[in-house]
């Protein structure tokens, strides 16, 4: 599935998400007392606005260091990595520690890009894809006090909550290697009417909210699956509190622990000690895993079902992972989690 040639590359959004430390590092400067954060995130995002921008807020997000040439661009990406630099923006503006002007200049950009073509008559977006850009553009524009990130992100937020809140049409779309219903569809929605809901405090958006993440709940494993002998049953792993991928993707992964946050607020905003609960088991229970140098594999086969590896004998997958590679998107969403949980003074 992955050209693993592509070691070099430095890609923003899925999945390399090198756009992710910029934010999450300045929020956990304090407590990884590292002095060598300050200069990693100042360089890493200022060389991240050279990837060039076209006219409808699209960009190439990956970059292959030894090619030196520009790669890829897709809507899930580009508003994964929009988010993350609205929100390093935001934090680098409360510190005061960080030179913005180029971040900024980047997100505009892009922002403006985006805006006038979803503000076009015609925009029809074929997926839910993206719903990863209404959060990003609800930052910026209070950022950079824009009405017109804003009507942007709100007419995102009702196409899709059009779609989707009668289940009609599903969430789907998150996933660049699957064509079906999926939670990270649901997780774009569900971020961006969350963001809303917190730059405008009107009710709609987190009842909308509230759709969006219990269809992401519902791909959350709530019990121990037993599994046979061998590498995850050795280490008497545990399957709570991982993601199940989408009905064509048969596996669990981490990734569930990017929205844990989200859920902790969620069970704020309703009064509702369940998700208060559910939050921190994602966030610890899916960083088992995780060897000494930081790292770990993915694609837990709790199925019959694999993507990678050995399929000759499919009665011989259940109970593997893939661990080839090592994407640095699960080490991103630890720290990204990490840096919203800490936002919130929330002990995990």
């Amino acid at each position: 599935m992955y050209d693993l040639s592509l070691q070099k590359d430095l890609v923003m959004g899925w999945c390399g998400q090198a756009d992710s430390p910029g934010y999450a590092l300045q929020v956990l400067a304090q407590r990884l007392n590292d002095t060598s954060i300050r200069d990693r995130v100042q360089r890493s995002l200022d060389f991240l606005t050279t990837y060039p921008v076209d006219g409808k807020g699209m960009f190439p997000v990956g970059y292959h260091v030894t090619d030196k040439k520009f790669h890829g661009g897709d809507h899930v990406s580009c508003g994964q990595a929009m988010y993350n630099f609205s929100k390093a923006i935001e934090t680098a503006r409360k510190n005061k520690n960080y030179r913005t002007e180029k971040w900024e200049k980047f997100l505009r950009k892009v922002c403006d890009g985006q805006s006038k073509r979803i503000l076009r008559d015609d925009w029809n977006p074929h997926s839910t894809a993206e719903g990863f850009y209404i959060a990003p553009l609800a930052i910026a524009a209070q950022l950079f006090n824009n009405a017109t990130y804003k009507k942007a992100a709100v007419k995102a937020a009702e196409l899709y909550a059009n779609r989707h809140l009668t289940m009609d049409g599903c969430y789907w779309g998150g996933t660049l290697d699957a064509t079906c219903e999926d939670k990270e569809g649901s997780w774009a929605a569900f971020q961006g009417f969350l963001e809303l809901y917190e730059r405008t405090k009107e009710k709609q958006y987190l009842d909308w909210a509230k759709h969006a993440m219990d269809v992401c709940l519902s791909y959350i494993v709530v019990w121990d699956i037993p599994l046979p002998a061998g590498r995850m049953a050795d280490y008497n792993f545990k399957t709570t509190g991982w993601t199940v991928v989408s009905p064509q993707n048969q596996h669990i992964d981490v990734y569930g622990v990017l929205f844990a946050p989200e859920v902790y607020k969620m069970g704020v905003y309703l009064k509702d000690e369940r998700l208060k609960k559910l939050a921190p088991v994602m966030f610890r229970s899916c960083y088992q895993l995780t060897n000494p140098y930081g790292s770990q594999g993915e694609q837990l086969q709790q199925t019959n079902f694999a993507q990678h590896g050995d399929m000759s004998n499919v009665h011989k997958l259940r109970g593997g992972y893939s661990e080839s590679w090592t994407v640095f998107w699960i080490t991103a969403h630890f720290l990204n989690a990490a840096a919203r949980f800490e936002e919130m003074d929330v002990a995990i």
